[in-house]
């Protein structure tokens, strides 16, 4: 599903282009499943929503209920002894520990077909392990949620952050226009980024606001480990400004460089609204930068991928203590 709920990145074919009622109906077919495998209907749906730990089909929503269905397919195919075997749902995921953690996702699985992480845009292969991230109530305004996401997503990224983590951590900062946060790795990473060459110091962004206070910052939480750095909207922009310039981009893979051009098309479309959002429906703040999205002219992978992701997800103390993210 889209950030809009289009299924652009979803083979448009069978169960995956259902949505709504039509999909909650489909869903029900489990009565006729229950006769074909010999298992009491609630019994049996049981078993599946357990799987991807939910209570009942009214906790769900489309995300959930494709996963439902693609289960309940492939008990019918399987037959009662496989259908059993599937049903055994993940309830151990390792977490990194220290500022990589994140909290415990929702659940965890073998995917039951090939898709598309919900995040990063990667796609997966039927047997991968994804899972769905913790819903937080508090923050579901400023995206529609996401769907599977990849392993790397889900557990890794904020351990082992990329190029494409940071860059995603900056779009969804300055989509809900309050700062964007940074743990340690994610200092190295960007610190390492733009480091990478001389010349990014005398470019023309740099020039016109310096980062070598930041710089610093970046290197001080990198190497005490951190666990939240901000960084103003301005000097996300600059970083952004810089980060385009070619020395920048010119150690960067195609998926990256894709991203980074992503990132820098919405950001100039949220200053300049060449889709003429109105500013007395939508004001100025994320409902603005929703609808921007949406309206754009040039989708990018940004447009298609769910979110913006909440990701600061490292709780600390009033003094800076790392605490537990699963803990209220």
């Amino acid at each position: 599903m889209t950030l809009f709920g289009d299924e652009a990145l979803l083979p448009r074919r069978g169960d995956r282009e259902l949505a709504g009622l039509e999909l909650r109906a489909r869903v029900s077919e489990v009565e006729k499943l229950s006769v074909l495998v010999g298992e009491d209907v609630q019994e049996l749906l049981k078993r599946v929503l357990a799987l991807v730990n939910l209570p009942g089909l009214s906790a769900t929503d489309d995300h959930d209920l494709r996963e439902v269905l693609a289960e309940l397919r492939l008990c019918e195919q399987e037959g009662r002894r496989g259908y059993k075997r599937r049903l055994r749902r993940e309830t151990h995921v390792e977490r990194p520990a220290g500022i990589g953690r994140l909290p415990r996702p929702r659940w965890v699985k073998a995917a039951a077909a090939a898709g598309t992480c919900g995040l990063c845009g990667d796609g997966y292969a039927a047997g991968d392990m994804i899972g769905r991230a913790q819903l937080d109530p508090k923050l579901s305004h400023y995206y529609v949620p996401m769907g599977w996401l990849c392993w790397h997503c889900l557990v890794q990224r904020r351990q082992c952050p990329t190029r494409r983590d940071v860059l995603l951590r900056i779009f969804h900062g300055l989509f809900a226009d309050d700062g964007v946060g940074f743990n340690g790795h994610e200092c190295g990473v960007l610190l390492e980024w733009l480091a990478s060459d001389p010349a990014l110091a005398g470019s023309k962004p740099w020039t016109a606001d310096p980062l070598e206070t930041t710089l610093v910052r970046l290197r001080a939480s990198a190497a005490d480990g951190k666990p939240l750095t901000w960084l103003s909207p301005q000097t996300a922009r600059t970083i952004m400004a810089v980060l385009q310039e070619p020395a920048a981009t010119a150690v960067l893979t195609g998926q990256e460089a894709q991203l980074l051009t992503a990132v820098a098309q919405h950001l100039t479309e949220w200053d300049t609204n060449p889709a003429g959002v109105r500013h007395a429906q939508y004001g100025t703040g994320w409902r603005f930068r929703q609808r921007a999205l949406a309206l754009t002219g040039h989708p990018t992978v940004l447009s298609r991928l769910g979110g913006p992701f909440f990701l600061f997800q490292c709780k600390v103390t009033a003094l800076g203590a790392l605490q537990d993210p699963d803990k209220p």
